[in-house]
């Protein structure tokens, strides 16, 4: 899944002391959400087990099904392009709403397949916060009437923002007063705030842009639509239906964005499990998939900041997550988000390393026939970048005290990043012993990751069948370049040669399970629905 934020930059609604009613709503958030948290990692726990034995009912898509199914979500003229064995639940969180599974779902069902409804941003809001400027961008389209509309039914609506502020102040709901009045009131504060706004109310005056009703855009309307995108928005754009999932800390679905890689121009989103999902449970994304591997504390942050609620501290999550052991036997010291100060030290120099990993790639594509040799400055680059990471690794681990920490898994993937930097584009000067050493620090950045991810993430992610495949290669590379350094490795279940052939082969065998369940079949689910 993608995160909306990562397009528009980090900055937030408050600086880092917040006011006393800052305070206060967060506090407020925190007491709200706790109760769904705890019930949420109850729930999962049992979807987590072994559920071979349990049978899911085949779900049979087709146009009439489909038809009658969309015409009860929110936007029956804007249906998605498909909408799985899902309904759309009333709940008193997440916006009022969220996905249901309809019957017992395998890894990899198709849940929903949607085109963004508005794609892209304009150029001035990439890497900067969602801002008014977002809002003249759709002013400017030439559906601008039917958006602002369909945005009536998005979260906060247009009917519960009026609600409220017909509502008096002691009968405004804790968390409406949270999500929607104070960030209304922050935003209105500011005089070049209040000034766009005005211009942006004439502006759908002149093109004729008004509320479905009728009614000319006022000021609360104008905040509103800021805040529908910032609660709704993806780095691809703004979608109607999957708008409708509610986040979680530990989700069930993943969701693929678009994507343009080799010559399939994919134009759309789709939604899939990732675990065993019981008839009736949530069906739920993670809000910041990109980049996935964030502290607990930065994720608190940002979920606060776009969103206005609270996810709590790590105490909760750690129980079912099943990481509480290794970390509390160290007795590091941890910051009131539940990680240790360091933390955030390691969070900044990943964020560096994964820039220069951006650079080398970018700088080995633009040329990609110049002589390499040892001394080559993006040769030396590179080296220096795995040797730095595999470094970082080294101190996260002791700084840490926890070998499963997430940070740890993002540090273990970058190492693998950049050693597959140096082995396919510096291959041509690099002999053989350098090419085993890589592949020996290679292999045990893989295995780890791999143990972390099945532990955070299940048996059946997409994730976990990279990292399946990376140790299959990693093996096979060693088996056939330096049997006796794949030994000298000792790692786990990898003793002996036969060892290592029967690992190499449940891996790679486990990256061809994992890919069977998410086949790239959008297309022929969205031909088998469509009208004959």
């Amino acid at each position: 899944m993608e995160a909306a934020w990562n397009a528009f930059g980090s900055d937030s609604d408050s600086s880092d002391s917040e006011d006393d009613n800052g305070v206060a709503g967060r506090e407020e958030a925190t007491r709200l959400m706790q109760q769904y948290n705890t019930q949420s990692a109850q729930d999962k726990q049992g979807s987590k087990t072994d559920n071979t034995n349990s049978t899911s009912i085949s779900f049979q898509p087709s146009f009439d099904d489909q038809k009658q199914r969309t015409a009860s979500l929110p936007w029956p003229n804007n249906p998605p392009l498909y909408l799985g064995p899902a309904f759309v639940q009333k709940l008193t969180l997440g916006g009022g709403r969220g996905y249901t599974a309809t019957e017992d779902l395998p890894p990899g069902t198709c849940i929903l397949i949607e085109e963004p409804f508005v794609k892209g941003w304009s150029e001035q809001q990439m890497g900067k916060r969602l801002g008014l400027e977002s809002i003249q961008h759709l002013f400017d389209r030439d559906t601008a009437q039917s958006i602002v509309q369909c945005m009536e039914e998005l979260h906060p609506t247009k009917d519960k923002v009026d609600s409220v502020y017909r509502d008096n102040s002691e009968d405004i709901a804790p968390l409406d007063k949270i999500q929607i009045v104070d960030m209304i009131s922050s935003a209105d504060s500011e005089t070049s705030h209040y000034q766009e706004v005005q211009s942006l109310i004439a502006y759908a005056k002149e093109r004729g842009i008004v509320n479905s009703d009728g009614t000319n855009l006022n000021s609360r309307d104008i905040n509103r639509l800021l805040l529908t995108m910032r609660y709704n928005g993806f780095d691809s754009g703004l979608y109607l239906h999957f708008s409708i999932f509610n986040h979680d800390e530990d989700p069930n679905c993943i969701k693929f964005r678009p994507s343009s890689e080799g010559t399939q121009q994919q134009h759309y989103s789709e939604a899939r499990t990732t675990r065993f999902v019981k008839k009736g449970e949530a069906l739920t994304l993670h809000y910041l998939e990109n980049p996935r591997e964030v502290s607990h504390a930065t994720r608190r942050k940002i979920l606060w900041d776009q969103h206005r609620f609270d996810i709590g501290d790590e105490g909760a999550f750690r129980k079912f997550l099943r990481l509480a052991e290794d970390h509390n036997k160290t007795g590091a010291k941890e910051d009131s988000g539940g990680d240790p100060p360091v933390a955030f030290n390691i969070e900044n120099s990943l964020d560096d390393l994964e820039d220069m990993v951006v650079e080398l790639q970018a700088m080995f594509l633009s040329k990609p026939d110049e002589g390499l040799s040892m001394s080559s400055t993006s040769f030396e680059r590179a080296a220096a970048l795995e040797l730095t990471v595999w470094e970082l690794i080294t101190a996260a681990k002791a700084s840490l005290g926890n070998n499963n920490h997430i940070l740890l898994s993002r540090c273990r993937r970058l190492h693998l990043d950049s050693i597959e930097i140096l082995l396919e584009h510096c291959s041509s000067i690099l002999d053989n012993k350098a090419s085993t050493e890589l592949m020996a620090r290679f292999l045990p950045s893989a295995r780890e990751l791999l143990e972390s991810q099945q532990l955070r993430l299940g048996n059946d992610h997409t994730d976990v069948a990279r990292t399946n495949n990376d140790i299959s290669m990693g093996i096979q590379a060693l088996l056939s370049h330096s049997p006796k350094r794949l030994l000298s490795l000792q790692l786990q279940d990898m003793r002996s040669l036969d060892q290592c052939s029967r690992f190499e082969h449940s891996c790679r065998k486990e990256k061809e399970r994992i890919e069977k369940l998410f086949p790239k079949d959008a297309d022929n689910i969205i031909a088998m629905v469509k009208e004959a």
